[in-house]
């Protein structure tokens, strides 16, 4: 079993003020769209300083709820908004640049964007963008399988099961099923993939997904999965001294660019993203109490896989 400072990244809280890099007018491969509207988002903040979202918005004939989503990176920037921002803010030719080539980085489509725009959730495309270039990532899942590890015939249920009866076509089975599938190879196929720790709920080894046949293969799949030195899989049984309140959340920590640490917790049809200190924090320790006070060894989650693979044998 992992230390819980190693799971995390080696700390708990994100650096409060991690420089970004200047990168001049390129930007490296390695900055996704995602990461490039967060690493703009956030350096706008910073330029921002104390100056309210009014006065910059008049300054450059935006509103204070603009300026807000730009900072969030909540929808794509306007390049104007950009150059009129860095006007104002009197930055440096260097900066501009810099500011300039990340917004036209964060306007251009995502890799799944491409092929599978319709059957991304809307609330899941800021995780996904993200996760294959994290460092450390840490979930909670208390119903089903995370996607990252989950079997194709798993995938296919859970995505069957979850489509309005109309929706539930076998194209769109096959695209959302294709779509988890490259995730997973996105993730895991790296040279040096992310470091990765799961926490499953115990219900969701008896939570039936299809057919026996679906279940054997997924818990099969779990336990192949404990022999990879970068994964961790452990069962937070039902008798676990911790309860969380939050069924699904995932820790993502990030060791380049100075992108902050990020908790993204899902709801039914809709997710919240916690880069704040204080908000971060609140999770991350829910999840290390989970880890460190409730969740099973690797060595006893193993027997516990065995003998749940037996039941659907």
């Amino acid at each position: 079993m992992w230390p819980c400072s190693s799971l995390l990244g080696g700390r708990v809280s994100p650096s409060s003020k991690r420089p970004i890099p200047l990168f001049g007018g390129d930007l490296p491969a390695e900055v996704v769209p995602t990461m490039a509207g967060l690493l703009l988002g956030r350096h706008l903040r910073d330029l921002r300083g104390e100056e309210k979202l009014g006065v910059v918005g008049k300054a450059v004939n935006a509103s204070a709820s603009k300026i807000s989503r730009l900072e969030r990176a909540d929808s794509p920037p306007d390049l104007r908004d950009i150059r009129d921002l860095a006007l104002h803010f009197g930055v440096p030719d260097q900066e501009r640049l810099m500011l300039m080539a990340l917004a036209q980085r964060a306007r251009e489509p995502e890799w799944f964007e491409r092929k599978f725009s319709d059957c991304a959730m809307h609330w899941m495309r800021r995780l996904i963008g993200l996760e294959a270039e994290c460092a450390v990532l840490m979930t909670f899942e208390a119903f089903i399988v995370p996607g990252l590890i989950q079997t194709a015939e798993y995938s296919e249920q859970i995505i069957h099961d979850g489509l309005e009866e109309g929706e539930r076509t076998p194209e769109a089975i096959r695209l959302r099923t294709e779509l988890r599938k490259e995730r997973q190879e996105r993730f895991f196929g790296q040279g040096l993939p992310p470091m990765a720790n799961f926490l499953l709920d115990e219900s969701i080894l008896y939570r039936q997904v299809g057919d026996d046949a679906v279940m054997r293969g997924q818990i099969q799949k779990l336990l192949d999965l404990t022999g990879d030195p970068r994964i961790s899989i452990r069962i937070v049984p039902l008798a676990g001294k911790v309860v969380s309140n939050n069924a699904s959340m995932t820790h993502l920590t990030f060791d380049q660019f100075g992108l902050p640490p990020m908790v993204y917790v899902e709801g039914n049809d809709s997710a919240d993203y916690h880069t704040q200190v204080r908000d971060v924090e609140r999770f991350v320790t829910l999840l290390l109490r989970l880890s460190k006070n409730s969740a099973l060894s690797r060595e006893a989650t193993v027997e516990l896989l065995k003998k749940t693979l037996k039941r659907y044998s």
